[in-house]
């Protein structure tokens, strides 16, 4: 085998090792994205359900105050 034909081979299998690393560190990069905005949407979910929650019981404080003032 010539030289230039081990340096073609070699050029080659180096870039396909480059292309298949670059690949694999994309798909990881992507699929952590994607599992951070999982991870944000049930983050927002909890923080409405949260407010919900408060607002209600903020809503019911303010109604048994009314209540007990027209009763006085």
């Amino acid at each position: 085998m010539s030289t230039t034909a081990k340096l073609t081979f070699l050029s080659a299998c180096v870039a396909s090792g480059g292309l298949i690393a670059y690949v694999h560190y994309s798909q990881a990069a992507d699929r952590e994205r994607l599992h951070d905005g999982v991870r944000r949407d049930v983050e927002r979910q909890r923080l409405k359900k949260e407010l919900a929650v408060a607002g209600n019981e903020m809503a019911s404080s303010s109604t048994i105050a009314t209540r007990t003032d027209l009763q006085q």
